[in-house]
């Protein structure tokens, strides 16, 4: 049995991966074609985002730049227990392998969102793993478990140095920057809360940003949709949850469990970046009271449940 520390992981994990599915659903219904268009874009964007703030980390801790730093320096998620991979080669400029069991594509089983989750694959991790090398990246992706049929991830991450300008090799490959001496890097422990907070709003961000320079104000209502549903799953998660560790359903379950916080104040700094078009607005509007109604209905059937009977 997992401890309650990684059954609140893994709800984060679960909870970040059904914003993508629940976002993506209501789009594609409301737009169809053009929908999944804008779905892409802002999946795109938030992969390119987050290479752009894993690349400023590794130069920042004085890492090169290239296959072997992204997938082995100081992750910024904690590792999932769930997850199975088998690695074929990691080198500096490749990384090969094959993932067995991945939480994210069982969960999108599970929904019936297999598709939508293929469309994360495609976009994600070539726009995160190629912008994250300056643009000079490449990445294969043969099978998905997300797909129907293929029974493991292939990748094949690869960045040679003969496609990279000159002036790039040497902040990528130690052969190119005569003295360099690698950097002793002790590994930060990555915090799960915190983590998936971070990649929520901003995941949740770039498909509204999307959406909305797609569709104008009519996004709103539709992720609105999706906010809603977003809320009563996160809710039933945690409640799952709590009962399982027999504890009440609670605001520091929800919170344990939840990767957005309901008090956006808190975590302000988050959001800096990332409320244009009303995002930060919409989400409190729509997904605070949403939740906040679930925590009080499962405290008022408990006060009725425990009073006394007369």
């Amino acid at each position: 049995m997992y401890t309650y520390e990684q059954q609140c992981m893994m709800d984060l994990s679960d909870n970040y991966t059904v914003l993508y599915s629940f976002m993506g659903r209501q789009l594609i219904d409301a737009f169809g074609l053009e929908g999944e268009r804008a779905l892409r874009e802002g999946t795109r964007r938030f992969g390119r985002d987050r290479a752009e703030v894993t690349r400023a980390k590794h130069e920042a801790l004085g890492v090169k730049i290239n296959m072997k730093s992204l997938f082995s320096v100081d992750g910024d998620l904690p590792p999932d227990p769930r997850f199975r991979r088998e690695l074929q080669e990691l080198n500096p400029e490749e990384r090969i392998s094959h993932t067995l069991i991945c939480p994210m594509a069982d969960i999108w089983k599970a929904y019936g969102e297999r598709e939508i989750g293929r469309i994360y694959c495609e976009e994600f991790h070539p726009a995160c793993y190629n912008h994250y090398a300056f643009d000079c990246g490449h990445t294969n992706l043969g099978k998905t478990l997300t797909q129907e049929g293929d029974e493991y991830c292939s990748f094949n991450v690869v960045l040679r140095a003969q496609n990279m300008p000159e002036e790039l090799r040497s902040r990528s490959f130690a052969e190119y920057d005569p003295g360099y001496i690698d950097p002793v890097v002790v590994p930060s422990k990555a915090d799960g809360k915190s983590g998936f907070e971070s990649l929520s709003i901003k995941l949740y961000y770039y498909i509204f940003e999307a959406a909305f320079e797609a569709f104008g104000g009519t996004a709103g209502t539709t992720v609105s949709l999706a906010l809603l549903s977003m809320a009563a799953d996160g809710a039933k998660r945690a409640q799952n949850t709590a009962e399982k560790y027999n504890l009440p359903f609670d605001a520091k379950v929800l919170n344990d469990s939840y990767p957005l916080s309901l008090d956006t104040a808190s975590v302000a700094n988050m959001w800096e970046r990332y409320s244009a078009y009303g995002a930060r607005e919409l989400f409190e509007m729509c997904f605070v009271p949403a939740m906040k109604a679930e925590l009080r209905k499962w405290q008022s059937a408990r006060c009725s449940y425990l009073a006394p009977r007369i």
